[in-house]
């Protein structure tokens, strides 16, 4: 059996590990591998052999630890991207590295499994926010110089119209030129997003998140949508810009009530469920604790192409709309040292706003 010390330090890893003797049976998993496998550690050792949890096309894997040597010059093995199956329709890649565990009572493996799930998410976040970057500052730039000739344009269609007033139809063509400047410069102010953040201001954020659901509740289009509410009520307040923040969630609900009726989602819903974290890390920072706002519906999914660059400016899949809801969005949301993700499948697409905590808010050094 494993020794005791050697299994407390196990227990105490955030990487998975998991031990089998030498015909491949799970007799040890941590805590970390019970997650992994999304099955208690109980069901694990008294039922299943490593290679259950392995795609059956990863043969040359499989094959590996099928032939394993048990001898002295044994020297241990790894493998990268190995598609893990934990339990049916879920699965994931993680790297393995694998060795041969040895006592006086005891022969077999220990395995040490890195998931690389959160690797490759990092990742892409960091390129997303890249390109992201790029993408508004170069929209900025052609919005500022759209906005100086407008003002201009506009004048001069009321020059026109009073000097040549008495021309028939003048004041028809001028109308037209002044009220499609005004539509291109708010336009252009939307692209620009608020220019002068308002003052934070300490709140319960179910308050918010209350209040977007009552105004929702007053379209027509949202009737027979059902809401769902799933809240953590011993969040503590939060110090934000409260107005831009309600302008966030009533964009994303909106989208979602949108995206539901679009298609005519059978049995339609939007979840809101509100949670802390610990430890998140956000554009490279470390926050200790933060606020997630999960905002998920039934709706249809985000084409693969759409979610990369969901906020983008510009970008939408909605016939109507100009793509700069979810852009605004999170702008705001990284005013506040936040961020927002977006994951989407063929059964649901949820949004996460995820806003850090101050050691004001919380009253604790954090």
């Amino acid at each position: 059996m494993l020794d005791k010390e050697y299994t407390n330090l196990l227990e105490s890893l955030a990487t998975a590990v998991i031990v089998t003797d030498v015909q491949l049976n799970i007799v040890y998993a941590n805590m970390a591998a019970e997650q992994l496998c999304g099955i208690s550690r109980h069901r694990l050792v008294a039922q299943h052999n490593i290679v259950d949890f392995i795609d059956k096309k990863e043969t040359a894997v499989i094959n590996t630890f099928k032939e394993t040597d048990y001898s002295d010059g044994f020297q241990g093995f790894s493998a990268a991207g190995v598609k893990f199956t934990a339990y049916p329709g879920v699965s994931s890649k993680a790297d393995i590295a694998v060795y041969q565990y040895n006592s006086i009572h005891f022969k077999g493996l220990l395995i040490e499994i890195h998931t690389i799930a959160r690797q490759e998410k990092l990742i892409n976040q960091i390129q997303q926010n890249y390109q992201y970057s790029a993408a508004r500052d170069l929209i900025r730039s052609l919005a500022h110089e759209i906005k100086n000739p407008l003002g201009g344009i506009r004048g001069a269609a009321q020059l026109l119209e009073m000097s040549f007033s008495s021309v028939d139809g003048i004041k028809e063509y001028t109308n037209v030129i002044i009220e499609q400047t005004d539509r291109l410069k708010e336009l252009v102010n939307n692209l620009l997003g608020p220019q002068k953040p308002n003052p934070l201001e300490k709140v319960n954020i179910h308050y918010l998140i209350e209040k977007v659901l009552k105004l929702i509740s007053m379209q027509q289009d949202s009737k027979e949508i059902k809401i769902i509410r799933d809240y953590d009520p011993s969040l503590p307040e939060l110090s934000l810009d409260i107005n831009s923040v309600e302008q966030v969630l009533i964009n994303i609900v909106n989208n979602a009530v949108q995206a539901l009726n679009e298609v005519h989602t059978e049995n339609p819903y939007i979840l809101i469920k509100t949670r802390a974290s610990t430890r998140t890390i956000i554009r490279d920072k470390k926050h200790p604790t933060s606020l997630n706002v999960i905002i998920e519906n039934n709706g249809p999914k985000i084409p693969e192409k759409i979610l990369q660059t969901v906020f983008y400016p510009m970008v939408t899949t909605k016939t109507n709309g100009n793509g700069l809801g979810l852009s605004i969005a999170l702008n705001i949301i990284e005013r506040h040292n936040g961020t927002i993700e977006c994951n989407s499948d063929d059964h649901k697409t949820s949004f996460k706003i995820i806003l850090p905590y101050t050691k004001e808010d919380t009253g604790e050094k954090l």
